[in-house]
């Protein structure tokens, strides 16, 4: 097995028929628990933009996410292990965002009108597919490859077709990648009113986060390291406080580095990261695995 062969396993695939394989590869190889606990805090407060996004997720504070953060952060990167390794044409996939849409449907019959807004759906799942490459252009390294791109928009789109709004099936999906950066731009580009529920649920992401990965005395570095990633829309929608930009300077060149390293220094691995803790957890005594999971045995690579 080669040092280093995931991005010569991306650059080879057909990004036109192999998109799924290319966004597990871009995502589940390199990316750990903990990245992924960041995705899902740094992400949700731009989820939640417009006031009846708190409003739906905080719920007057009887909502999941603040009553039960950290079970709420594990079942939501629950959900997404399972999109980014298997991809939108995998029953598990499909399973997983079934179960996502009943639990929309059922807070929906509760506060009619919140999941009718259709340009939320395509906003979210624009966010979740782009702003890695967003991200890395901020932090001063190369985004997404041609191929990644083009995987990108395919799978997302492909993903996209598997929700529903309150109103019906999700609609108008950008037509590529470049279409997709322009939506999350005219999003995020809204005067949307502040909504004191927004900030809430934002207070108790970050809590989650710190909680889940940095001992007491550390968890304001957490807060700090959080507030440095998000981006100027949450900021300025949920009223949440700037770092010095010294500060922000230096997590974005911490991030850096770990994505070259990762990338450049260290061997690839040859196992995606949930495949990780599955093999993980079998050697536990008295293990045994869900009939909707399987063993990976192999790359699938030549």
């Amino acid at each position: 097995m080669p040092y280093k062969w995931i991005a010569d396993e991306i650059e080879r695939l057909d990004p036109e028929v192999d998109y799924e394989r290319i966004w597990k590869l871009s995502t589940t190889y390199w990316v750990d628990d903990f990245q992924m606990n960041v995705l899902y805090t740094v992400g949700f407060p731009h989820s939640i933009l417009p006031p009846h996004g708190g409003e739906t997720v905080g719920r007057a504070g009887g909502g999941k996410i603040i009553k039960t953060k950290q079970q709420r952060a594990d079942d939501t990167l629950w959900h997404f292990w399972r999109w980014f390794e298997y991809g939108p044409s995998d029953a598990r996939t499909r399973a997983s965002v079934d179960k996502v849409n009943k639990i929309h449907a059922a807070i929906g019959r509760k506060m009619p009108g919140n999941f009718a807004h259709n340009d939320d759906f395509v906003y979210t799942i624009c966010w979740i597919a782009a702003d890695m490459h967003r991200l890395r252009l901020r932090v001063g390294l190369p985004g997404y490859t041609h191929n990644q791109k083009i995987s990108c928009h395919r799978m997302w789109q492909a993903m996209a077709t598997l929700f529903v709004t309150e109103l019906g099936d999700v609609t108008d999906f950008p037509e590529d990648f470049a279409g997709m950066l322009r939506y999350l731009a005219d999003y995020e580009a809204v005067d949307y009113e502040y909504s004191p529920e927004g900030t809430q649920v934002c207070d108790a992401l970050i809590d989650q986060f710190c909680a889940k990965w940095f001992p007491g005395p550390l968890r304001p570095l957490g807060r700090t390291m959080i507030l440095a990633l998000l981006d100027e829309p949450a900021h300025r929608v949920h009223r949440l406080p700037h770092v010095r930009p010294a500060t922000r300077r230096a997590v974005e060149l911490g991030l850096k580095l770990t994505f070259l390293l990762k990338e450049k220094v260290l061997p690839d691995p040859k196992l995606s990261t949930p495949e990780r803790k599955r093999r993980k957890l079998s050697r536990k005594p008295g293990f045994r695995a869900p009939q909707h999971e399987t063993v990976d045995t192999g790359l699938g690579i030549t």
